[in-house]
């Protein structure tokens, strides 16, 4: 609709809207006036549709446009070459051939890509999360007769003309067709260039949701998650308004799109009455974390043996939500979803890993001679759990549910010392490793690199 037409409709409508609150006024005519009104949004809503209609055609002729499509036409008929590309992902059960022959290819043709594949790669090690870049050419054939200038379909085939898969965010492999109908595989190493981001935040909807929000990967979060369990009550010590700080390694390819997060190099909680920094340190070529002294975050004993969960219960009396009547609530409870993973809160000893009671399915790990830790109504236990194996801090050794005498799921977690349940909040655990001599001057000396990054940089990320 051209300026001027759409200014002579909006007059058009200035001037029923004035005749109608005249007309209003006078409530003889009110019956006639509200009989206008509607006729008048009635023809308002289709004159819109009509427009929107218009618009959506033209949106769609202008995509099919950019599709690169070539024509030919002869006496014998019309020939049509569309070329088009896909992103594709193998769904569960699904093979590459099997999407390849689905795609329209001849069985031939889908062989000899797989058979390339397979000299650089085992294509049934593609899995889902592998992403396939396929770019085909449809041909069509149409013939017209002359004596009723009817066009009937001849042919209809697929030619993939290129398939790339990226096996990791460093490596794809990619598979052409050449001038003579041949396939060719390659190896295409990507270019990855690291970066430092810098994310700060405040906590408005708690700490995973608005790290996500600022920017930070899933995975990022779950290591500063982690990182912290060792000091942090999640439910109870984290409040609204509250800050964190985190810089991260993160990963980009040639065009500058962010491929993944990398390790966590500081990360900050400034909590109402305490801030808690961590810094990154290599010690025998494994990642560990160290506060700003150089004293190790891991501690004897995590608070909070399970990612991401409130705390539903504490430790305590309290009225059994299934027995009905007050009793010594010797635990914490931790609600979280069905299969969420429970870790251990410290090195030791599976001693216990089966039914047990009103528990449900149970584990019990002794530490050392005086503490221990208990983990109650669990769905399902990990792999090879049972007596006498020896488990380290951060090792899954069940998964949450709600068996025994649970109302829902969730995790009940004890500490237990020298035979007694004690409450898991009043555990003081030491840090695991003090560093000292040339190890403390290393570390110092990648802390004040650390700490000039952020000096230095922006939110987000800096080349």
């Amino acid at each position: 609709m051209d300026n001027k037409h759409h200014k002579s409709h909006n007059k058009i409508i200035i001037a029923i809207l004035q005749f109608i609150d005249k007309a209003i006024t006078n409530k003889s005519s009110q019956y006639i006036s509200l009989l206008i009104i509607i006729s008048f949004l009635a023809l308002e809503i289709f004159s819109f549709s009509k427009r929107l209609f218009y618009d959506y055609a033209n949106f769609n002729l202008k995509k099919r446009i950019k599709s690169p499509i070539e024509v030919n036409i002869s006496e014998s008929g019309i020939n049509i070459e569309e070329e088009q590309n896909i992103e594709y992902q193998l769904k569960k059960h699904e093979t590459l051939l099997k999407v390849l022959i689905n795609f329209g290819s001849n069985d031939e043709d889908a062989k000899n890509i797989v058979n390339q594949i397979n000299k650089l790669i085992d294509s049934k090690s593609i899995l889902q999360e592998n992403k396939i870049k396929i770019k085909f050419k449809n041909l069509l054939g149409y013939k017209t007769s002359q004596e009723n200038q009817n066009i009937t379909k001849t042919t209809h085939s697929t030619i993939i003309e290129e398939i790339a898969i990226s096996e990791n965010d460093e490596r794809q492999i990619i598979v052409k067709r050449e001038a003579n109908g041949k396939y060719i595989g390659k190896e295409r190493k990507i270019k990855i260039n690291k970066r430092y981001s810098k994310y700060r935040g405040i906590i408005k909807n708690g700490l995973f949701n608005d790290g996500i929000e600022s920017g930070i990967s899933a995975t990022a979060m779950m290591q500063m998650i982690a990182v912290y369990g060792y000091d942090i009550d999640f439910q109870r010590d984290i409040k609204n308004g509250d800050s964190f700080e985190m810089l991260v390694e993160s990963y980009y390819d040639e065009d500058g799109k962010k491929i993944k997060d990398g390790a966590v190099l500081y990360s900050s909680l400034s909590l109402k009455r305490k801030k808690i920094e961590t810094y990154i340190h290599y010690l025998d070529g494994k990642i560990e974390y160290f506060d700003a002294k150089g004293d190790s975050i891991r501690k004897s004993l995590l608070r909070t043996p399970i990612n991401g969960a409130r705390v539903s219960s504490g430790f305590g009396l309290r009225k059994h939500p299934i027995l009905g009547y007050s009793k010594m609530h010797k635990g914490t409870d931790f609600a979280a979803p069905t299969g969420t993973p429970i870790i251990a809160a410290g090195n030791g000893t599976i001693t216990y890993a089966g039914v047990k009671g009103g528990y449900g399915n149970f584990v019990q790990i002794r530490h050392n001679q005086d503490y221990s830790t208990a983990y109650g109504h669990a769905s399902r236990f990990a792999r090879n759990m049972r007596n006498g194996i020896k488990v380290k801090q951060g090792d899954v050794v069940a998964f949450v549910g709600s068996t025994g005498r649970s109302t829902g799921p969730h995790l009940h977690f004890e500490v237990i010392y020298k035979g007694n349940q004690i409450n898991p909040a009043s555990v003081k655990s030491v840090s695991g490793i003090k560093l000292s001599g040339a190890e403390l001057t290393k570390f110092r000396s990648r802390k004040s690199e650390i700490d000039r990054y952020r000096r230095e940089m922006p939110n987000q990320f800096i080349k």
